[in-house]
């Protein structure tokens, strides 16, 4: 299997110092990697920070299975 085969794409954010950080990735420690960078033009990475601003972040469910508005539903009478 070439190298180029193994490609991995990450989308990151450069930090106000310049930076990018990517964690995670499936390598070894002290593996060396080949490292491109390819600038986004500004439209096409900020429509999905500004239109969807929840994107990526974790989502929990406190109580899944309770009900919702259950005091809503009551007979009347």
């Amino acid at each position: 299997m070439s190298d180029h085969e193994k490609a991995i794409h990450v989308t990151a954010v450069v930090g106000t110092d310049g930076s990018i950080r990517v964690d995670g990735l499936p390598l070894q420690v002290g593996q060396a990697a080949d490292v491109t960078i390819h600038a986004l033009s500004a439209s096409a990475s900020t429509p999905s920070l500004s239109r969807y601003p929840l994107a990526g972040l974790p989502v929990e469910y406190a109580e899944p299975f309770r009900g919702v508005a259950e005091e809503d539903w009551g007979a009347s009478g």
